[in-house]
């Protein structure tokens, strides 16, 4: 791939709007993280198909980001789970 076909690439791919379609906070939250990450994952594949310093530069960075959104997923997820444990009624006492 020539830097050129690189660049179209990379700002078809950075043009890309996540839809938002989602009432609940965090349901958002792990859609946009998901989303950002697939995003990021595209981007890093096409820059290893270039073979030059300044993308391998922004495949580290995009690498970076993609962690980040990772681990905002499951930040999300986590926070998910523990309201839907708390919304669970609790055992009655016995006594």
């Amino acid at each position: 791939m020539t830097r050129k076909e690189f660049e179209k690439l990379r700002l078809a791919i950075e043009a890309e709007k996540f839809q938002e379609e989602f009432t609940d906070p965090i349901n958002y939250g792990i859609q946009r993280a998901a989303f950002e990450g697939e995003k990021f994952r595209k981007l890093i594949a096409a820059a290893r198909q270039v073979n030059m310093q300044t993308t391998r530069a922004k495949m580290e960075q995009w690498q970076r980001q993609l962690e980040r959104a990772n681990q905002s997923q499951q930040r999300f997820e986590r926070l998910r789970q523990e309201i839907r444990g708390d919304a669970l009624p609790a055992p009655a006492l016995s006594r």
